[in-house]
């Protein structure tokens, strides 16, 4: 017998498993095969256990995620908004350009190529086509804070709302990693989401008040590690 479909979902029910959708790290991004540089700094023994954890993913919030890719990801979902082709263009090679890492540059490439690709299968927006277009042309490089951007606005997700499910989807990758790495237990990985929330939503809202141009990242051993961590013979991650 042929079940009834239920036609009751509200725009704000609608918003919300959006949001689910494009946050869950069932979402083909690739975004569990990172570890940020964490497992060559496990490896080497500068960090162990849940304290330095939570310290690692404080200085990736508050020196790289939040004032690099959070503010171009915010001003990309703007510029989406607007219909403005050419700013989103722009933020896309200017967020390339603050990757200097290279492992780091075409992991983020390869995420935001399959973020759209994958969004395009269940979502027509003509923003999220032009910009397909453009990743297909090479004149962008699709790169995952930009393509969130236009992925969110496609399915009508602000700016805050947008920083807030990277920053979340960050801070559950790096908890993801310590937990295949050996390092922590999976309520420590809870316990460390958990107290990094405040510091999630303070980045958020300084983000998405933000020019792009005012973007900036400074954390240098953490860069340091990260290409390290290219070198290295054996890895069980591609950052």
């Amino acid at each position: 017998m042929q079940g009834r479909i239920c036609t009751d979902m509200t725009e704000d029910m609608k918003g919300d498993l959006d949001m689910m959708q494009l946050s869950d790290s069932f979402f083909p991004t690739g975004l569990f095969a990172t570890s940020s540089g964490l497992e060559s700094l496990f490896l080497s023994g500068q960090v162990s256990g849940i304290r330095d954890l939570i310290e690692f993913g404080r200085v990736s919030i508050e020196q790289q995620v939040g004032p690099g890719d959070c503010v171009i990801l915010a001003n990309a979902v703007k510029w989406c908004a607007a219909e403005r082709h050419e700013r989103v263009a722009e933020a896309d090679s200017m967020c390339s350009a603050m990757k200097t890492v290279r492992e780091t540059r075409d992991s983020a490439i390869r995420s935001g190529v399959q973020l759209a690709r994958c969004t395009r299968e269940f979502r027509q927006d003509s923003m999220l086509d032009w910009y397909w277009q453009e990743v297909q042309g090479g004149r962008v490089d699709g790169i995952y804070p930009v393509s969130f951007g236009v992925c969110c606005n496609s399915l009508g997700i602000d700016g805050k709302r947008s920083t807030l499910m990277f920053l979340y989807g960050f801070a559950a990758s790096i908890a993801g990693a310590a937990l295949r790495l050996g390092m922590i237990q999976h309520f420590e990985g809870q316990k460390m989401i958990h107290e990094l929330k405040p510091l999630m939503a303070r980045m958020s809202s300084e983000s998405c008040k933000k020019d792009m141009h005012d973007a900036w990242q400074f954390a240098p051993q953490m860069e340091i590690n990260q290409m390290r961590h290219e070198t290295m013979d054996s890895k069980m991650f591609i950052t």
